[in-house]
């Protein structure tokens, strides 16, 4: 009885071994999202309405530097017959206008990319939960990004390290 409970135990103990073993597997993948987001179909209306958003402001540029050139030409024309305070008048408006468009194209620059970040958001937000949801399906610990090199899945079963190395390092 002994000797065939300990081969049954033993049996067992070899048949659940690889079990045991893949329970602690650690399986790693990888993603190029950004080849991912390029391929998917929204993105094209995305880029449609930041191509709109850019014209708007790219004419509203163009328009602020034809009125720059404009008076700087009716300054370049007339100022030999200008009194020197005219003409400083005239020189300081002229770079007023130049930094006032610097400015301008500056915080439209930002603009775009808020906007950018906007209208993206829903597709980084889609592609993040079909990697999370193929990561579960394979069983996936992590999945590094190749494109951000950043880690953009994590199952519970990843281990943070950072208190072990903290005190193999001495500092607790």
């Amino acid at each position: 009885n002994k000797i065939m409970f300990k081969k049954i135990t033993l049996i067992l103990m070899v048949a659940l071994l690889p079990v045991f073993a893949a329970a602690q597997t650690v399986k790693l993948g990888y993603i190029n999202s950004q080849e991912v987001m390029m391929m998917m179909p929204e993105v094209n209306d995305v880029e449609k309405q930041l191509a709109e958003f850019n014209e708007k402001n790219m004419k509203y540029l163009q328009d602020m530097e034809k009125e720059i050139q404009d008076k700087y030409a009716k300054y370049e024309q007339e100022k030999d017959n200008m009194t020197e305070a005219i003409r400083k008048v005239q020189e300081e408006e002229l770079m007023g206008l130049q930094q006032r468009l610097q400015t301008t194209y500056q915080a439209l620059q930002q603009e775009a990319q808020k906007k950018q970040a906007e209208l993206l958001k829903p597709l980084q937000d889609k592609l993040m939960a079909a990697i999370e949801s193929v990561s579960k399906k394979q069983g996936l610990t992590m999945v590094y990004d190749m494109m951000s090199g950043a880690i953009v899945y994590k199952s519970d079963a990843a281990i943070d390290i950072t208190p072990a190395v903290k005190k193999e390092l001495g500092i607790l």
